[in-house]
Parts: structure tokens; sequence; C-alpha cells
């Protein structure tokens, strides 16, 4: 497949998961904003908007092109700008169920989390092209971007945000065997930190440990992590397997929390059966695909593992959140990517979307430049020839 159907495939895909996304938060906030189920529309409008906000920056970003995304003052700038944002929001930022993970900037809430998904992306992938050979080290391959990522999660963690620095994390791990490191140092790294990272982050916070427990038994264990699983598996086992309807599951699903964005695939299980849960998966698995086969056309290992690190982002995140409303992993923050209601979310998806794009459009002239080429040396041949000719006698 040509990298010029690759990004009408990609563009195809993020165009319809954006749209399905409006229509599901429609679906989930029709009745939201009034004591009286009043019908608003507010959500629709803010997600409308922070849709048109990404697209442009998805343009921006593949406009800007991926030999351009390897440069290490770009990069630079975009780790500042994300690492100002994670400081400033532990002073200044927004509390919402006691996280402070947003900063508001007039009409727009800043989530600096999701700024770090592509700031790892662009930063880990500058690195180990840089690095070259050099990646095979001990010190490259695996002390380096450990201490980058170090630094990174523990603000993220500071925020209360486990999930986004769990999805991070996975992203790094793929970038980093594609990039020929040293895994299995990076594993036995991480293997002899985990257990008391484990300890730290599950009885650190008493939620996270209750989270654990309704994980295990969500039907026996009382408490909000057990209640928000309770509901969504309610909303899940009623829509059977082909669903109650679009719109139908409003009034069924009024306790369910978060049902515009963390929880928003319980909806659309109930709403449209486990054919519509499974066709969406497919949908995300398809994306993820497009991504991988996008890398595996670019011209340099550097924009390679730009791709695979921004098809990965956004593959690990659909499904840890599909996991999380499906009980199959424990409880954690994550929105489903350009369906679930949140600015910061679907701006910083579309940005991934545009970083892949600037791959595919750098794949495109090869074959141009090659032919034209082709066409030069042909032209010097056939002038050589006529030359020869003339001198004849």
């Amino acid at each position: 497949m040509s990298s010029k159907w690759l990004r009408l495939q990609l563009w195809i895909l993020v165009a319809g998961l954006c749209g399905f996304g409006l229509v599901m938060i429609a679906s989930t906030t029709g009745t939201m904003g009034g004591k009286d189920v009043e019908v608003t529309y507010s959500f629709i409008i803010k997600q409308a908007a922070a849709m048109a906000l990404g697209a442009v920056m998805a343009v921006v970003i593949s406009a800007i092109g991926a030999e351009r995304w390897r440069d290490g003052r770009l990069v630079s700038a975009v780790v500042a700008f994300t690492l100002v944002a994670l400081v400033a929001v532990l002073f200044i930022g927004r509390s919402v169920n006691h996280a402070r993970r947003w900063i508001e900037i007039g009409p727009i809430n800043l989530q600096p989390a999701e700024l770090a998904k592509f700031a790892l992306v662009v930063a880990a992938a500058w690195h180990f092209d840089r690095a070259a050979e050099k990646v095979r080290s001990y010190f490259h391959g695996v002390l380096l971007p450990l201490f980058g990522f170090a630094v990174v999660a523990g603000l993220i963690y500071a925020t209360k945000d486990l999930g986004s620095v769990l999805v991070l994390g996975f992203v790094l791990c793929v970038m980093l065997i594609y990039a020929n490191a040293p895994w299995l140092y990076f594993f036995a790294v991480s293997l002899a930190v985990a257990p008391a990272a484990i300890f730290i982050t599950v009885y650190g916070e008493g939620y996270r440990h209750d989270r654990i427990l309704a994980f295990l038994n969500p039907m026996a264990y009382e408490g909000p992590a057990a209640y928000h699983l309770r509901q969504s598996f309610i909303a899940i086992g009623s829509g059977g397997l082909f669903g109650v309807g679009l719109g139908q599951s409003s009034l069924q699903t009024a306790m369910l929390p978060e049902k515009h964005n963390d929880f928003i695939y319980a909806i659309i299980c109930q709403e449209f059966g486990l054919v519509g849960g499974v066709a969406l998966a497919f949908c995300f698995l398809l994306l993820v695909y497009t991504g991988l086969l996008i890398a595996a056309r670019a011209r340099s290992p550097g924009e390679r593992l730009l791709a695979i690190g921004a098809a990965m982002a956004l593959g690990v995140q659909a499904f840890w959140n599909m996991l999380v409303v499906t009980g199959a992993v424990p409880t954690k923050g994550l929105t489903l990517p350009f369906i679930s209601y949140g600015g910061s979310s679907v701006i910083v998806c579309l940005a991934l979307a545009g970083l892949l794009d600037a791959v595919a459009r750098a794949a495109e002239p090869v074959k141009a430049r090659s032919g034209t080429t082709s066409l030069r040396i042909g032209a010097r041949i056939r002038s050589a020839k006529a030359l020869r000719w003339e001198t004849e006698p």
C-alpha cells in the first residue's frame, strides 16, 4: 500500500472516530446540563472546538515534516514546555476529585500529562536515533531513557495520574526494544525496582488500594471503585448482542459515574451491544496497524521510531481504557482516544495522528525524487551521445 493510501486510511479512521465521539458525547451528556433534564449542547460544542484546534495542530505538525521533528532544538522546546507545564500544575493547577491535573488558561483546561505523551514520543525517537550504535550501551540505551522517564513520570505521578505513567512506560518499552537497546538490562532494572514501586503506588494512596480490592471482587467489595465497575457491568450486560439503541441508555445509566469520558465505552457497549463494542475495538486495532505500516515505509530509523511511538501511544491508551471498563484490569483514569470528552486528550491524540501523517508524507517524495534522478541521468546520457555523434567525422 502506498503512502498516499495509508494517509487516506489514517485520516478516514481518525475522522470517523472523532465523529463517533461527538455522537456518543451527545448521547451521554444531552441531559446533564440542567436539574430538570434540560437538553444542553455545551459539552458537544466544547469538544467540537477542541477537535477543530487539534485538527489545526495536526496539520501544522504534519507540515513541519518528519525531518524537522528529529531536530534537537524543536524536540528540546517541546520537552521544556511540557516540563514547565507539569511543574506549574502542581502549584496553580485546578483540583478535581482530589487530583490536581489541569491548568486553567481562559476557557481552556490544559492537562500537562496529555502533553507528556507527545513529548515522550518525539524525545525518545530523537534520543535513540541520535545515539545510533551507542544505543546498545547500558548508559545510552537504558540509564538515560530511564532517567528521562523517571523525571516525567514522577511529575505526572505527583498529580495522582498513575494511568498516564503506565501508558508512557509501555510506549517507552516498545520504542526501546525496536531501537535495539539492551532491553534485558532495562527489564532487569525495572523488575528490581518493581516491588518498591508497587508497594508505594498501591498503599501510598488509599483509593488505589480500594481499586485493587474492587478489581479482585467488585460484586462483594463496597466502595466507589467497586461501584464504578458494577455500574459499568450493568451497562455492558444490558446491551446484549446488538444494544438498546443510540440515546436509549441515558436514563438507565444515570448512576454510572464518568459516563461521558472514562467510562464512555460502557455506554457504547450498551447502546450498540457486543457487536458495536468489538467493531470499535477493531477500528482502533486498524488504526494501530495503519501506524505500523506507515512506520514500515519510513525513510529512516528515526522517522520509523516516531511512527511506532505515536501508534503505540494511541493504541495502548485505547485498549487500556477498554480493559478498565470491562474489569480486566484495575480502574485507572484514562480516556478513550478521540471518543471520550476531554479537550487536552483529543488535541494530543490528533497531534499524534499529525505525527503519523508527517512520517507518511516524508515517504512519498522518495519515489518521485528517484524518478527525477533517473530522468536526469537519461538526459545526460542522451546529451553525451549527441555530442559524440556531432564530433565524429
